[in-house]
């Protein structure tokens, strides 16, 4: 028994790495993944661009009098915040570049999240194929029997139509199991860059869910609340509305200019500084105002964000826990024992007909899809648990 725990636990292993290892491959091929990142990139660029110096200026003054007389002057100056300016808008800047990254960071998780739920709907969609499979292989051998039955004039032509019509129900509903299958791996593989016909045959082998049991809901709140980046983003757009306030606060205080001048007038030469001193009347105390405005928003977003979050991750542990239980049941009525074979012997023994026996395999036939569909939802729930863990086996 022992080596048989083992040997299954070992399978459910290699079955998670399996699933972990096509997660990350068709992460790694994500083009749209990768264009984020580039523009994130871009991004951060272009913000350090708005706590420079502005561009020095430069002007030339030609003048001439009717009499003949000529004078010119020539000026350079450069203009300047207020110091502390700069430090309070580079400490925004900062933020503002951990918040690109925050979104760059939300965009790969989520995308990791929708690889993993489809992943899960395929290996539903495989064990769906492989029960029809099983439904069809065991349907033709009863209609091959049955047809020979008819020709000795043991049955009449209605039971072998009967199971004529059941067997052509569970042919479509494998072709139909294949197209899905053949849809979901499509649009699993629809952004990788490359060729994907390894992880496209990956895909058709996984025969089981690999991911780990349901934990407890504190467990799930924990995670979720350190590491979900759109709850970190709404704490980042309060930190950059406090930083945008004290560069507003500080943009009230003067500005400056410094240059050179040079003039040519009389036949004399004349060369010196010039200071100037701009203050912020009309449009400082509107800007300190609004971003006032701005950090109570952002401190509220922060924790209407912290609600979603807490209702999200509660309202769809309340639905992992309810299907749980019922997959139990499903599974003592559908594993516990050879439901296809009692049927069987249960026909051959004259204790039901033929039309008992066909109505009951498509009873249980369909109580098995039932099962995976559960399963299915289950995992999917799971996945969604789990969206912050780099990996569901872990």
């Amino acid at each position: 028994m022992a080596v048989l725990l083992a040997a299954g636990f070992a399978t459910m292993k290699a079955e998670a790495a399996g699933f972990d290892d096509i997660v990350a491959s068709l992460m790694k091929r994500d083009s749209q993944l990768e264009l984020s990142r580039l523009q994130a990139e871009a991004s951060g660029d272009a913000l350090r661009v708005s706590n420079v110096l502005s561009d020095p200026e430069a002007g030339v003054e030609y003048l001439r009098s009717k009499s003949g007389e000529q004078k010119f002057n020539l000026s350079v100056s450069q203009s300047f915040d207020w110091p502390g300016v700069y430090g309070a808008r580079r400490r925004q800047i900062a933020l503002e570049q951990s918040g690109v990254m925050l979104n760059t960071e939300a965009e790969r998780i989520e995308q990791r999240t929708k690889y993993r739920a489809a992943l899960v709907d395929i290996i539903a969609a495989n064990l769906t194929i492989r029960q029809m499979e099983t439904a069809v292989e065991g349907c033709d051998k009863l209609l091959a029997t049955l047809e020979a039955e008819y020709s000795r004039g043991n049955v009449s032509i209605l039971d072998v139509n009967k199971m004529r019509i059941e067997l052509a129900g569970f042919k479509l509903k494998l072709a139909e199991a294949k197209t899905v299958r053949e849809e979901l791996t499509g649009m699993l593989l629809s952004t990788a860059t490359g060729d994907v016909s390894a992880i496209a045959e990956q895909c058709d082998s996984l025969g089981r869910f690999p991911l780990v049991a349901l934990g407890g809901m504190e467990q799930y709140m924990a995670v979720a609340k350190a590491n979900d980046p759109l709850l970190q983003i709404a704490k980042n757009q309060a930190l950059v509305a406090k930083a945008r306030r004290d560069v507003a606060v500080k943009g009230t205080l003067p500005g400056f200019s410094a240059g050179y001048r040079l003039s040519h007038e009389g036949g004399e030469l004349f060369n010196g500084f010039a200071v100037g001193v701009s203050v912020p009347l009309w449009r400082a105390s509107k800007e300190r105002k609004a971003a006032a405005s701005e950090e109570v928003s952002a401190a509220f977003g922060e924790k209407a964000e912290e609600i979603r979050l807490e209702k999200r991750i509660e309202s769809v542990y309340k639905k992992a826990n309810g299907l749980k239980e019922t997959i139990s049941e499903y599974g003592n009525a559908l594993t516990a024992s050879d439901n296809a074979g009692l049927l069987k012997r249960a026909y051959e023994s004259g204790a039901i007909t033929l039309t008992e026996l066909v109505l009951d395999i498509n009873y249980f036939v369909e109580a098995g899809v039932q099962y995976v569909e559960l399963q299915r939802q289950y995992y999917n729930a799971l996945v969604e648990l789990l969206r912050y863990e780099e990996s569901v086996g872990s």
